[in-house]
C-alpha cells in the first residue's frame, strides 16, 4: 500500500494521473453522445412506427372501403322494389361478387333475428348467427359495425365480419347484410410490409386478438388469433404508446385504430433493444478507441518524461542527495538544448561548485584556524615561560640579594651600636641596595610593556606607533617612517589594540623574513573607519608567504573587529600591507578597558 501510495505521488504518477483527468472529458462526452444517440434513435423509431401504422391504416382502408361500399349496394338493392320475392338470395348474384372481392371470404344475408338466409359460400345447413359480435353490434347502431376474430360458422376459418343493418322504409330492420374479411388475405397484405429487423406489426381486434401480423425474423411472427390482452381497446384507452408482454418478452408498441374501421387496431413494435445495441456497439467502440488512445497518450508520456523529464530530475535528485551527504564533487547529468530543467541542473552545477570552493576554503581556514590556534597556544605556553623564568632569574636573583644585603646590614647595625663604630659602610650598602631596587623595577615595566605597552592607554594609538618605532629603529638596522594623519574621532580600545599588534607583527614579520632597510608605517582616518597601511623595500612574498602564521594572525585580528586585511608584493619587489577598520569594534567587556 505504502509503494502505490509512493508511485502515486511520484511525478510520474502525477503526470499519468493528469492523462487520465485530460481524458476524462473525452469519456463523459462520449457517454453524452451515446445517450443521446439513444434518444434520437428512440425517437426516431417511435416517429417511424407511428408513420407505419398510418401507412397500414391508409393502405387497408382502401382494401377495405370496397367491401363498406359492397354492404351499402347490398343494402340498396334488398330494399328495392324488384327484390320484394328475394331473388337477391336466391340467385347466383352473391357468389359472383364474392369472386370480385378476393378480400372477402363470404358474402351473407340475414334476418334481424340473426338466420341466414342467402349466402356466397353454400350452406351445409341452417346457421343463425344472432350472437355474432358484428350482429349484435349492427343492431344497436343501425350502421356498418366490425366484429372481433372468430372463426366463421360458414366458411370455417378465422374471419373479420362487417355487418350493415337494412332498414325498411318504416324504419325497422329488414335485413342484415355482412361480408366476411379473410384473415389469410390480410395476413398476405400485413407481410408485404418491409420491416426493420425483428419489427412486429400486429392488427388486432377491439379484445386485443390478432388477426394478422408480421415479424421479422418470420419465426416469430404472432399466431392469428391470439390474445394479447394489453392491445385491447379497453386496456389501450387514449394512449398511443403502450408496452405488451409477448413471448416472455417486453415489447413497446405504437398504437393507433385503423382508419375509417372502428374496432381494428394497428400496433407497430418499437425496437428498443436493437437501438440499444447499436447505440451501445458505437458507445463501447467510442470508449475502445478511448481507452487506445488514453493507453498510447500514458505510454508516450511516459516514454517522453522518461527521456526528456524523469532521467533530469532523477539526476538532479540523486546528485543533490549525495551533495547533501557531502559529497561535493557529485553533479547533475545535462543535456544538450534549452529548457528549465537544463537551466535547473546547470544552476545546481554551478552552486555546487561555488559551494564546494567556498567549503574547500572554510577547511582551508578551520585548518589555518588549527594551525594558528596551536601556534597561539605554544607562543602563550612560551611567553609564559620566558616571563616566568625572567621574573626567576631577574626578580628571583634581586629580590635574594637583597635579603641577603638586608641580613647583612641588620648584623653591621647591631656591630655599630655594639662597638660604637662608623656608619659608611651601611651608607654603601644601603645605595647598592637601592640600586639594585631600581633595576627591578626597570625589568618589571619592560616586561608590562612587553605583555601590553602602557602608553597605548595613557598617550593613545599616535604616541604608541611613535615608541614602536623608536624602539624598532633603536634595537635594529631597520629605518621606520611614520606618518600619522589626525582621527576625526576617537578610537575604540581594541581597535587602537589591533592596530599596534598588527604593526608590531608587520614590523617583526620585515625584520625576520624581508631583508628590507626601510619600511613606511601610515595611519589615516576615513569616514568609515581607520586605515593602516605598511609597506617594505624587501625581497616581497614568494610562493605560499601569505600563508604564514604571523600573517594568519593578522588577518584574524583584523576579521575580529569587522576589518579588512590585504597583502600583495609591490611592483619595485617590497610588500605592502592595507588594514582599513570601523572606528567601533562591535565588541564590549566590562572587564577590559574602554
Amino acid at each position: 500500500m505504502g509503494n502505490f501510495v509512493s508511485r502515486a505521488v511520484s511525478l510520474r504518477g502525477r503526470l499519468v494521473i493528469l492523462v487520465c483527468l485530460a481524458t476524462l472529458p473525452a469519456i463523459l462526452f462520449a457517454f453524452y453522445i451515446a445517450d443521446n444517440e439513444r434518444a434520437a434513435a428512440l425517437e426516431r423509431m417511435e416517429k417511424d412506427s407511428r408513420h407505419i401504422v398510418s401507412l397500414i391504416s391508409r393502405e387497408h382502408f382502401y382494401q377495405i372501403a370496397g367491401a363498406k361500399q359492397l354492404l351499402h349496394w347490398l343494402a340498396g338493392r334488398l330494399t328495392a322494389p324488384t327484390n320484394g320475392s328475394g331473388l337477391l338470395w336466391n340467385s347466383s348474384l352473391l357468389p359472383a361478387l364474392l369472386a370480385g372481392y378476393p378480400q372477402l371470404a363470404n358474402i351473407a344475408v340475414l334476418t334481424p333475428e340473426g338466420d341466414v338466409i342467402g349466402s356466397a359460400h353454400p350452406l351445409s345447413g341452417p346457421v343463425n348467427m344472432h350472437d355474432n359480435d358484428a350482429i349484435r353490434r349492427t343492431l344497436q347502431s343501425r350502421g356498418i359495425e366490425v366484429g372481433v376474430y372468430v372463426m366463421g360458422p360458414i366458411v370455417k376459418r378465422p374471419i373479420l365480419h362487417l355487418a350493415y343493418a337494412v332498414p325498411s322504409a318504416m324504419g325497422a330492420v329488414q335485413y342484415v347484410v355482412f361480408v366476411a374479411i379473410d384473415l389469410e388475405w390480410l395476413g398476405r397484405l400485413t407481410g408485404l410490409v418491409e420491416l426493420h429487423t425483428e419489427h412486429i406489426l400486429l392488427i388486432t381486434d377491439r379484445d386485443g386478438r390478432v388477426l394478422a401480423g408480421s415479424a421479422r425474423p418470420s419465426s416469430a411472427a404472432i399466431a392469428v388469433g391470439k390474445r394479447i390482452p394489453e392491445l385491447s381497446e379497453r386496456a389501450r384507452g387514449q394512449e398511443s404508446m403502450i408496452t405488451a408482454r409477448i413471448d416472455g418478452r417486453v415489447q413497446p408498441f405504437a398504437v393507433a385504430s385503423m382508419e375509417g374501421l372502428s374496432g381494428v387496431l394497428v400496433a407497430s413494435g418499437l425496437l428498443y433493444e436493437p437501438i440499444y445495441q447499436k447505440a451501445n456497439k458505437i458507445f463501447y467502440r467510442a470508449i475502445g478507441w478511448l481507452s487506445l488512445l488514453t493507453l498510447i497518450t500514458v505510454l508516450s508520456v511516459m516514454l517522453f518524461e522518461e527521456v526528456a523529464l524523469i532521467r533530469n530530475l532523477r539526476g538532479l535528485s540523486l546528485a543533490m542527495d549525495r551533495f547533501g551527504k557531502g559529497d561535493f564533487s557529485a553533479r547533475a547529468p545535462t543535456s544538450l538544448g534549452k529548457g528549465e530543467l537544463q537551466d535547473m541542473g546547470r544552476t545546481f552545477n554551478d552552486m555546487a561548485a561555488v559551494l564546494a570552493v567556498r567549503h574547500r576554503e572554510l577547511e582551508e581556514a578551520h585548518h589555518q584556524l588549527d594551525i594558528l590556534a596551536r601556534h597561539l597556544q605554544v607562543a602563550r605556553e612560551s611567553e609564559a615561560q620566558r616571563i616566568a623564568r625572567d621574573l626567576h632569574d631577574e626578580a628571583g636573583q634581586v629580590l635574594t640579594s637583597l635579603k641577603m644585603d638586608i641580613a647583612d646590614l641588620q648584623k653591621k647595625c647591631q656591630q655599630c651600636r655594639q662597638s660604637g663604630g662608623r656608619a659608611d659602610t651601611i651608607e654603601t650598602d644601603t645605595a647598592a641596595m637601592k640600586d639594585k631596587v631600581d633595576h627591578m623595577i626597570a625589568f618589571i615595566r619592560r616586561l608590562s610593556s612587553a605583555l601590553r605597552p602602557p602608553v597605548l592607554d595613557k598617550m593613545g594609538l599616535s604616541a604608541a606607533m611613535e615608541l614602536l618605532a623608536a624602539e624598532v629603529e633603536k634595537n635594529s638596522e631597520l629605518a621606520v617612517e611614520l606618518e600619522i594623519t589626525e582621527m576625526s574621532r576617537p578610537l575604540d580600545w581594541l581597535v587602537s589594540t589591533t592596530l599596534y599588534r598588527i604593526a608590531q607583527e608587520a614590523l617583526t614579520n620585515i625584520l625576520r623574513h624581508a631583508e628590507a632597510s626601510l619600511a613606511h608605517v601610515d595611519l589615516r582616518g576615513g569616514k568609515e573607519g581607520v586605515t593602516l597601511v605598511i609597506r617594505d623595500n624587501g625581497k616581497g612574498l614568494a610562493g605560499q608567504a601569505d600563508r604564514g602564521l604571523g600573517i594568519i594572525g593578522m588577518r584574524e585580528r583584523t576579521n575580529l573587529v569587522g576589518g579588512s586585511f590585504s597583502i600583495e608584493n609591490t611592483a619595485d619587489g617590497g610588500t605592502i600591507i592595507t588594514v582599513t577598520i570601523p572606528y567601533e569594534s562591535g565588541v564590549h567587556d566590562q572587564n577590559l578597558p574602554g
